[in-house]
């Protein structure tokens, strides 16, 4: 992109390479190793550009991709992820060339950024060698690649927060892969993945039974079950520690793709049992919603390694499920608690509505609290396992949990949420003495806030209303009725669902169904969870969804909470997100990845905390890099004019502190001075830039912060040479230019070639960054994209990135373009803060391109 033409002309109109120089100045006192040494740190500056403005490039692609609302693969985040972190390494290393080990520094941030953005990757982190058996003391949420995030939050939260969390193991994914090699099953899961269509729900239901019967007809090796009891025996000595529950901790598993409710868990298990349940666990992970769920999501099933959590059986008296915010409603003060008697399985499997209460975030008081009808409750057997026992009618009567009790979540939501720095999804219970247990925290996936368009529903009949709300979407279709996994083969694509309640298989149809309601559920079952994934518009707990007539044509609406008869277009269009549908998880994915890419956290060279060990992000990397950079080429200057000298600094009334270094002949013509004054630009391409600004003059009074204009850099104090890094600079060679003007937030590049040769002639410009908010940056850039294409230029950037270039122009034109560059480089200054809107901005554009002679009569001539 930065792709520097480095040439100049000589009296005799040879064009030699900056490689020349040291032929060029073969007279000169200058030696020729101090040549040498600045041509190479312009060879490593020239990469460093180019590099830096192919990363940005691929950032601002993107963000676009990310609020376009189109399909995002995974494999489109893992190739542009792996593209950048190629860029940004290659700048890292060419600044450690440029600079010395005075940026070593950058590689310790480089590998750290790296790190935590492969840690968000499900399908590119290696599953690392460990202990087949940890104990939760030793676990904490770095070790979630080996235990999974399941495991590993659990760990975090006991052990770095304090939490009441049972105490227990985990069987790391390392002891997955040595189960998977012992019993030599990969190259036979491999071979039948290759062959099943996951659409085809009776073929994905043999390929899943031959896979699950290979597992648990396989052999827990005698190392890894003899580690296992010692560890159950070791817990079991613990107070209050009788049973035990074995969970799920897959690679992957409650991270952007939350899996919900996909593998197994099994409670109340006996000593005897967890080794058998363990092998269970494990072959949980090929059932056919699980496989379906790989599938949609593209992910690899050989990455997702199965790591399982045994922990101590919790005798719970109430259990739930916290969102520390409204998921459909996330704009709301809201945290929602929903919570049922006895164990969470009811509720989480989607088989009972539970008491819904709502709590202000910011001062914890109730809001609402509705008493949802219990009929039963899930409790531990003696012998093992669970059995459902009939409630009585007063318990029906009240919540399931005291106002104390509400308090006390409350407070403990909040206080992972503040570790996290995310909304959680968390999954709690109450045990008889009622201490409460912290069971599973994940990220919880927002519906994005948008403003749906009102469309008037007036006359259209209501067939359906109430229950909860689950995903806001719309959808029109036949309703089909299916009451058990076996319907599931039958439901034709573009069907409105409704079920009982949430059931194994029905993730198996979200791909292909425009709704779903069923009578029973809450917002907080698993199902609910994967719908939201999906985006397919689900109401639950709708007591007369049985009532809707099988094959009449109906209109979901999730946002109002009704169904309507008929199809009804507009409305589905007014709720469309069908861009997304069915890749929540890799939009949440690339979401994440980022904010830890694309956030820029260092803004101000001048600040004490513009350092290597602040950069945060791949984008502090770049800029940082790119500061320095500038840097080094300037203390090259020095290194080759002397000490006590920076290039030379042009004398003007505008505002503006350029720095200018000199290469070959023109370095010559500047020789013995610190200061020039406009009329002794000698650059044509610098000058006619220079001129296109004095043209239209500085739009203030006052003078940038920063130094005086006119002062002389042979008087400047460390402290103001510490700040040249943010000032303008132009790097000059013959017909060669490169020129950054730093104004304000704003800092263009604009590189040339100008020579009378049309064939090497070029311009290009590029432009990021800015004070004003992203939708107000993004119209500045096309004001100045509208503009640049009335001159003939291509654009190869997007959102509020410009990078636009034009080509194989005569020497007169080029100079004429540089011209009208320079004036609209102050028409446009921090113009970005007045754009609030696009009618503002056409009005903007119309007056620049009348003002530049640019604008069409209405005879269609230029005025």
């Amino acid at each position: 992109m930065w792709s520097m033409v480095r040439k100049k002309r000589d009296n005799s109109g040879k064009t030699p390479a900056i490689g020349e120089l040291a032929n060029c100045r073969a007279d000169s006192s200058i030696p020729q190793q101090a040549l040498k040494k600045i041509e190479a740190k312009f060879h490593h500056f020239q990469t460093i550009l180019e590099r830096n403005n192919q990363v940005l490039k691929q950032m601002t692609e993107m963000e676009e991709r990310l609020h376009d609302n189109e399909p995002i693969e995974l494999s489109y985040v893992v190739s542009s992820v792996r593209d950048i972190r190629e860029g940004v390494a290659e700048i890292v290393d060419k600044m450690i060339e440029l600079g010395g080990d005075d940026y070593l520094s950058l590689k310790e941030a480089f590998e750290r950024c790296s790190w935590e953005i492969e840690q968000l990757q499900p399908t590119t982190a290696e599953i690392p060698e460990d202990d087949y058996v940890i104990p939760l003391e030793r676990i904490d949420r770095d070790r979630a690649p080996s235990v999974g995030n399941k495991c590993a939050q659990l760990g975090e939260l006991k052990n770095k927060l304090g939490l009441p969390v049972p105490d227990g193991f985990a069987i790391s994914a390392h002891a997955y892969t040595y189960f998977i090699e012992y019993n030599n099953l990969q190259s036979r899961i491999n071979e039948r993945l290759r062959r099943v269509n996951v659409d085809d729900y009776e073929e994905l239901e043999r390929v899943s039974a031959e896979i699950r019967h290979m597992i648990t007809s396989g052999r827990v090796p005698d190392v890894l079950a003899h580690l296992i009891r010692n560890a159950c025996r070791e817990l079991r000595e613990r107070p209050g520690v009788y049973r035990f529950s074995v969970r799920s901790s897959a690679i992957g598993e409650d991270s952007h793709y939350s899996f919900a409710g996909q593998y197994a868990t099994f409670l109340n298990c006996t000593f005897r049992e967890v080794v058998e349940r363990y092998r269970d666990v494990l072959a949980s992970k090929f059932t056919p919603k699980a496989l379906y769920y790989l599938a949609t999501n593209a992910l690899i099933e050989h990455n997702l390694a199965m790591g399982v959590g045994c922990m101590a059986m919790v005798r719970a008296d109430a259990s739930g499920v916290i969102y520390t915010r409204d998921p459909v409603n996330p704009q709301d003060n809201v945290l929602l608690i929903n919570s049922v008697f006895g164990l969470g399985k009811l509720l989480v499997d989607g088989h009972q509505t539970p008491d819904t209460i709502r709590v202000r975030r910011s001062n914890g008081t109730l809001i609402s609290a509705h008493t949802a009808f219990k009929p039963n409750r899930l409790v531990l057997r003696e012998e093992g396992g669970t059995i459902e026992e009939p409630l009585s009618s007063s318990a029906n009567d009240r919540l399931s949990i005291t106002e104390e009790q509400i308090g006390q979540l409350y407070s403990c939501a909040l206080k992972i949420e503040q570790h996290y720095q995310t909304p959680q999804d968390i999954e709690w219970a109450i045990d008889t003495t009622g201490e409460i247990k912290i069971l599973q925290s994940r990220p919880l996936q927002l519906v994005d806030e948008r403003e749906a368009e009102s469309v008037d529903m007036t006359g259209a009949e209501i067939l359906a209303s109430g229950g909860t709300k689950v995903f806001p979407g719309a959808g029109s279709g036949p309703i089909f009725h299916v009451t058990s996994p076996g319907d599931i083969p039958g439901i034709p694509g573009g069907a409105v669902v409704v079920a009982p309640h949430p059931f194994a298989g029905l993730i198996t149809v979200m791909g292909k169904v425009n709704g779903l309601i069923t009578a029973v559920g809450g917002i907080a079952s698993h199902m609910a969870t994967i719908a939201r994934e999906f985006r397919v518009p689900t109401l639950v707990g709708v007591d007369n969804a049985w009532e809707l007539t099988e094959g009449e044509v109906v209109t979901i609406d999730g946002l109002k909470g009704v169904v309507y008869r008929g199809g009804h277009p507009e409305l589905v269009a007014s709720r469309s997100s069908d861009g997304r549908r069915g890749r929540e998880g890799s939009y949440s994915l690339l979401k994440a990845i980022l904010n830890r890419i694309s956030r820029l956290n260092l803004i101000r060279p001048a600040d004490p905390d513009f350092v290597p060990e602040n950069c945060q992000t791949f984008h502090d990397i770049t800029r940082f890099a790119h500061q320095m950079a500038l840097k080094e080429m300037f203390q090259a200057a020095i290194e080759l004019e002397g000490p006590g000298q920076l290039g030379v600094h042009l004398q003007t009334e505008i505002p503006l502190d350029v720095h200018i270094v000199c290469m070959g002949n023109d370095r010559l013509r500047h020789e013995n001075k610190t200061v020039i004054t406009e009329d002794e630009i000698l650059s044509h391409t610098l000058k006619a830039i220079w001129d296109g600004i004095k043209m239209e003059g500085w739009p203030s009074k006052g003078h940038q912060k920063g130094i005086p204009t006119g002062m002389t850099t042979s008087n400047m104090s460390e402290e103001k040479r510490k700040t040249f890094a943010e000032d303008s600079f132009a790097i000059v060679s013959g017909d060669y230019l490169l020129l950054s003007l730093r104004m304000g937030y704003h800092v263009s590049t604009i590189e040339t070639y100008c020579s009378d040769s049309v064939t090497k002639n070029f311009i290009r410009i590029q432009l990021k960054q800015g004070g004003a908010k992203r939708d107000r940056r993004i119209r500045r850039i096309q004001l100045i994209t509208d503009i640049l294409t009335v001159l003939g230029f291509d654009h190869m950037g997007s959102g509020d990135f410009l990078d636009s270039m034009i080509a194989y122009q005569d020497y007169d034109s080029i100079i004429e373009k540089l011209k009208l560059l320079g004036r609209l480089t102050i028409l446009t200054k921090q113009l970005d803060m007045a754009l609030s809107s696009d009618a503002v901005t056409d009005w903007y554009k119309d007056d620049m391109l009348r003002i530049l002679g640019l604008a069409e009569d209405q005879d269609g001539s230029s005025g």
